[in-house]
């Protein structure tokens, strides 16, 4: 069960990330490693694929094949693939099956999750793949396990796993907060350093900031302002601007300001411009007109379009 809370949903109003395995994992009935073996047509709008079931992860029963309903004409996120050893987050569609009069002898039947990256590759050893293991721990958590164990097994993986399953956990622990409460003090600390040093993975380095940000630590924004110009990524600009203004409101821009005097470099100081217009505070808005009085600067400008009040929008239109 995800646990959204008020500052969480703020935080993700920016736009949606692709992947959401987590959420195809504790939406599906059944969770299996599945292959398929084959592939029928009922007709123009139906078909059967029928998957070998590899290895049960949750909910079915026993069952060495089920048979995948999908409707070839409907753009969905998932369907299953030939001849591939996949994670299948699989729906009851028995409901469906006996609609159509189908025969009880190719069942169960299910359909797929809807949830974009929730029938991921996995490798040949299932014993050691991250994303079965990650797939066994939310299984684990849902049939009644320590919710502390499930909290620092999802604080590791977010620390040390394999991608994209350390981002996956770092979204769920920002999404749970009965989870993220049982988290110690060492554990945050550790999540802010791993935070500020991922300099490659932008998208992981978002999720960990976001997950600390849902926290409230002290001194964030000044330490993810530290990576604003060694990571020049427009979006973590704009992360880091949202989570400033969150965290501390018209203050923001003072402390992404301190941040800009520290560089010297355009490039840097542009995607510091970038955060600060993405707070979208008034303080932001006063500071970066005055920039813009000084004369033309395509930085601030960028910053100023980023900001996008209608002040903002009359300055960049005065300028054309």
């Amino acid at each position: 069960m995800r646990i959204p809370t008020f500052f969480c949903s703020l935080l993700f109003a920016a736009p949606l990330l692709a992947q959401d395995l987590r959420h195809g994992l504790l939406d599906a009935d059944v969770v299996v490693v599945g292959r398929e073996v084959n592939k029928t047509k009922h007709n123009d709008d139906l078909e059967f694929h029928r998957l070998q079931v590899m290895s049960d992860i949750r909910g079915a029963a026993g069952n060495t094949a089920v048979t995948v309903l999908d409707w070839p004409k409907l753009g969905l996120h998932q369907r299953p693939s030939p001849r591939q050893s996949r994670l299948y987050c699989l729906q009851d569609a028995s409901a469906i099956a006996t609609r159509l009069g189908l025969p009880a002898t190719q069942g169960p039947y299910y359909k797929m999750v809807g949830w974009a990256g929730s029938s991921p590759l996995v490798g040949a050893d299932l014993t050691t793949d991250a994303t079965v293991q990650f797939a066994k721990l939310l299984a684990r958590s849902d049939a009644g396990a320590r919710p502390s164990d499930t909290a620092n097994e999802l604080c590791q993986i977010a620390l040390t796993g394999a991608k994209p399953v350390r981002t996956e956990a770092a979204r769920l622990l920002t999404e749970r907060g009965d989870l993220r409460g049982l988290l110690s003090p060492f554990q945050w600390s550790q999540l802010v350093s791993g935070a500020s040093g991922e300099l490659d993975d932008v998208t992981h380095k978002i999720a960990l900031d976001e997950l600390c940000a849902e926290q409230r630590l002290e001194g964030l924004l000044n330490t993810l302002a530290i990576s604003l110009g060694p990571v020049t990524d427009p979006e973590y600009a704009r992360v880091v601007g949202r989570i400033g203004k969150l965290l501390h409101g018209e203050a923001a821009t003072t402390i992404l300001q301190q941040r800009m005097t520290q560089l010297r470099d355009e490039k840097d100081r542009a995607v510091v411009l970038l955060a600060i217009g993405a707070t979208n505070t008034d303080s932001a808005l006063d500071a970066l007109l005055r920039m813009d009085m000084a004369g033309k600067n395509t930085a601030v400008e960028a910053a100023l379009k980023e900001h996008r009040s209608p002040r903002a929008r009359e300055a960049i239109a005065k300028k054309k």
